[in-house]
């Protein structure tokens, strides 16, 4: 009787260690589900932030563009049209470089 106390105490350990082994696999493959559904989270809002960028980069280049055009329209029609002169341009020019890059890097586009 004195072998069998010994082996069901050993027997009593190598479970406990085997449950807590299990315990630990199940942690370890909870969290994994959970950084994956983190990683996952951010990959779509990073998704949705270069969306908008590129929309709103778009939509500058576009009215950008439509001025351009307009002004050298205007200076092709040979218009004397106050502020044409070639330094309210480039003050014009550098003003809307400066709104552009403001907005492109500003976390609130809705303000501008």
């Amino acid at each position: 009787m004195e072998r069998r106390a010994p082996d069901s105490a050993i027997a009593d350990a190598m479970n406990r260690v085997l449950a807590a082994e299990h315990e630990a696999t199940d942690a370890i493959a909870s969290a994994q589900r959970e950084a994956e559904g983190l990683i996952e989270a951010a990959r779509a809002r990073r998704r949705q932030i270069l969306d908008t960028a590129r929309r709103r980069a778009s939509l500058l280049h576009a009215r950008a563009q439509a001025q351009l055009r307009q002004a050298i329209e205007a200076l092709e029609g040979g218009a004397d049209t106050p502020g044409a002169d070639r330094g309210t341009l480039r003050e014009l020019s550098r003003e809307a470089l400066e709104n552009l890059a403001t907005r492109l890097i500003s976390t609130d586009h809705e303000s501008h």
